[in-house]
């Protein structure tokens, strides 16, 4: 084999390592950045999904509040009702205790 064809060989080898070389360092440029992508995306995602939840907790708490007072209402006309019914019959019971009394 002639010199030239070595040196050409030896040419050929050395840009091959340095093409090698070159992608290798470019495949960790890139996974490097896809891996900051990543994480970015997974911060995004995840603040707004913490917002979100935020959002419907506050939405759950107001119709809560809402139903609650809608009941405490509700009990409290009920127990109006009960009061107004036992007063009508107040003076009928005064009666028969006095009726009672006063005969017993």
């Amino acid at each position: 084999m002639s010199l030239e064809a070595i040196k050409t060989i030896a040419a050929a080898e050395s840009d091959g390592d340095k093409r090698r070389a070159e992608a290798l360092a470019e495949a960790k440029r890139i996974s490097a950045a896809a891996d900051a992508a990543g994480r970015e995306a997974a911060l995004a995602a995840k603040a707004a999904a913490e917002a979100e939840a935020r959002r419907l907790w506050q939405e759950a708490e107001a119709q809560g509040e809402a139903e609650a007072a809608q009941v405490a209402r509700e009990a409290e006309a009920a127990s109006q009702a009960l009061a107004d019914a036992a007063l009508a019959r107040m003076d009928r019971a005064v009666a028969i205790i006095v009726e009672r009394v006063v005969s017993g």
